[in-house]
């Protein structure tokens, strides 16, 4: 028994030993990143290409760009350059660099695409007409992969401690050092994830955000067509049509839907170009090249102006949906 004691403390130690030696190799290549521009290049350029190729596949998909593996690597490598290095010296080797560099190089990228008007961003105003509901998810590993799109070191941690350790503001203070910088910093960090939300290529949008804006009832509602009820708002279809027939006193499904969608978009706040894009996209599937020449913009303005603003409607009709639905 003591023989088996004494092997089971072996292999603790060793796993011990183990792990301090693979964190100590992710720091020591991080800091051969930082020392040697041609050790940086060979594992911005060389190494990470399987992700930068993923990436770009990814927001090619999306928004109908043609962008290269060597885009996202260049976008990458110049964010992790920006303030000396600054986000890879916020690497504690709590994982390896192939995971912290990815998670920078999502945002990398989606700011490269802003700045030079590839996509249309979401600018402070449009943040601030969403809430987070990270902390009603009750999957720990869920709330921590859509807190891991925010890649900036003081950003990523009071998101990660208050919407997935579920630390109550006092412990936050605590973390921070000063009750205004914490809560600065959180509340930063908030726009920057309801950003990445909303504007990038994700599964979370619907069940991380809801609208600050509740849809009023006393607005005639409007419906949809079948084919946007996917398991979006309800596990049951009919639940829905009945609810909108008794709203509405009407027991026409189609004529309820579009009566529902006019409402919706009522409370968005959105452009009359921006009503239309989505409509005809929606409703029509209007090519995007087709509107694109009608409203004089790039292909991909369109394809990221419909997803963004279909992203929005559903999340609208969500919170509408939680709110009237009991």
């Amino acid at each position: 028994m003591k023989r088996a004691r004494n092997n089971s403390q072996k292999v603790l130690a060793n796993a011990g030993d183990n792990r301090s030696e693979v964190r100590n190799n992710a720091l020591e290549t991080i800091h051969n990143i930082i020392e040697n521009e041609h050790v940086a290049k060979e594992f911005f350029f060389v190494d990470m290409f399987p992700k930068m190729t993923a990436l770009a596949d990814s927001y090619n998909r999306a928004f109908g760009l043609d962008l290269y593996p060597e885009d996202v690597a260049r976008a990458t490598y110049l964010s992790c350059w920006e303030n000396d290095w600054a986000k890879l010296r916020a690497f504690k080797g709590e994982s390896s660099p192939y995971a912290w560099v990815a998670r920078i190089a999502s945002q990398a990228t989606y700011r490269f695409l802003v700045e030079e008007k590839y996509i249309d961003g979401v600018d402070n105003t449009k943040t601030n007409d969403y809430r987070l509901t990270v902390r009603s998810i009750e999957d720990v590993r869920l709330r921590q992969a859509i807190v891991d799109m925010v890649f900036i070191p003081d950003q990523h941690k009071a998101l990660e401690l208050f919407y997935v350790t579920k630390y109550e503001e006092d412990a936050l203070v605590k973390a921070f050092g000063e009750t205004e910088r914490a809560r600065n910093i959180l509340k930063t960090a908030e726009k920057t994830l309801i950003e990445q939300l909303l504007n990038t290529e994700n599964p979370y949008a619907e069940m991380a955000l809801s609208t600050k804006k509740a849809i009023n009832p006393e607005v005639r509602f409007q419906p949809w067509h079948d084919r946007i009820d996917e398991g979006d708002v309800s596990e049951n279809h009919q639940t829905l049509r009945d609810l909108l027939a008794n709203l509405y006193k009407n027991e026409d499904w189609d004529a309820n839907a579009i009566r529902f969608i006019n409402s919706v978009l009522a409370e968005l706040d959105w452009t009359e170009i921006q009503k239309e894009v989505w409509r005809e996209r929606f409703f029509h599937e209007t090519p995007s090249k087709e509107l694109a020449i009608r409203f004089q913009v790039r292909n991909t303005w369109i394809d990221n102006t419909y997803s963004r603003l279909n992203k929005q409607f559903r999340i609208a009709v969500k919170t509408w949906w939680k709110k009237f639905n009991r």
